[in-house]
């Protein structure tokens, strides 16, 4: 039974309208390599051919010809059929409620309630380096932060636990065999941090001042679980909040926890002072009775 996916009907149709390799490729998205290929998989698919080249010139076979009017019906269903879904998931994108979350919120112990409630509340969860400021510029409705210090008095917020600054070390450098460590213990130490543009990279900056030293990085990145997996290379140890990376550590990386301790806080956020729709309400309170059992 013939499979006809919409890449090969479009790719078809575009070439038996242009007779031009390079602008139906265009037109399709794709390079002439690929258009051949797929008319090329199409041809098999019918097990006839559809275009017969002539001195350079592109030209359909009769039963290309023929077919050109069904298979051009066949790629207009399909668009269609793609531009309903589109307009489908915009719809509810739209209709979602935007979450800002810190990045690696799936590793985090509050994620397995939000999947659960996700059942019953349409969400749009996003991550972000700094959820707050999405929070507080209106492009969210509710934040899940990892923040130290106080919080603006307009926000309302849900206090879910605490998090622990932990060291990520190779393991074989020797403060891997320690039980727990100092932030002085790190002084000497080559350090993979995020963008220096990143509130957490700010945060690390002001601990490790607190101590008494300025770390030396020597290299900055986008996300923690690079910055881990450069740990189990060998380049360098990396300070991060122990729930923001999975458990499953590379056998090269050991964690190592922090004392005294580095804390912040977890919480969910919104803003007090504007008017919240009914399913964000409704998600909020259930958010309340998930966390303050």
């Amino acid at each position: 039974m013939s499979t006809l996916d919409f890449k090969q009907t479009i790719a078809f149709v575009n070439l038996a309208n242009t007779l031009d390799y390079q602008y139906a490729a265009k037109k399709s998205g794709i390079t002439v390599d690929e258009l051949v290929r797929t008319i090329k998989a199409l041809e098999e698919e019918l097990n006839i051919k559809l275009i017969r080249p002539e001195g350079g010139v592109v030209e359909l076979t009769e039963i290309g010809a023929k077919l050109l009017p069904l298979i051009t019906e066949i790629a207009q269903k399909h668009a269609k059929l793609l531009s309903v879904v589109a307009d489908y998931r915009k719809k509810e994108a739209e209709e979602a409620i935007k979450v800002a979350v810190v990045p690696g919120f799936a590793n985090y112990q509050a994620t397995p309630v939000v999947k659960k409630l996700a059942q019953q509340h349409k969400m749009n969860i996003v991550e972000d380096i700094d959820p707050m400021a999405q929070l507080q510029q209106g492009e969210s409705e509710l934040a899940f932060i990892s923040y130290a210090g106080k919080l603006p008095n307009d926000f309302e917020v849900l206090s879910v636990g605490t998090d622990d600054l932990v060291a990520y070390i190779p393991a074989r450098n020797p403060l891997s065999k320690q039980k727990e460590l100092t932030l002085t213990d790190l002084k000497v130490e080559k350090f993979l941090t995020l963008n220096h543009q990143n509130p957490f990279a700010v945060f690390v900056q002001q601990a490790c001042a607190a101590a008494g030293f300025e770390p030396y990085s020597v290299f900055e990145g986008e996300k923690g679980r690079t910055l881990v997996n450069m740990v189990a290379l060998g380049m360098g140890i990396t300070l991060l909040m122990e729930q923001s990376i999975s458990e499953n550590l590379d056998s090269k990386v050991v964690k190592v926890p922090i004392v005294p301790k580095v804390t912040q806080h977890l919480a969910f956020v919104r803003r007090k002072n504007v008017e919240h729709t009914a399913e964000q309400e409704e998600l909020w309170q259930a958010l309340k009775e998930s966390f303050e059992k």
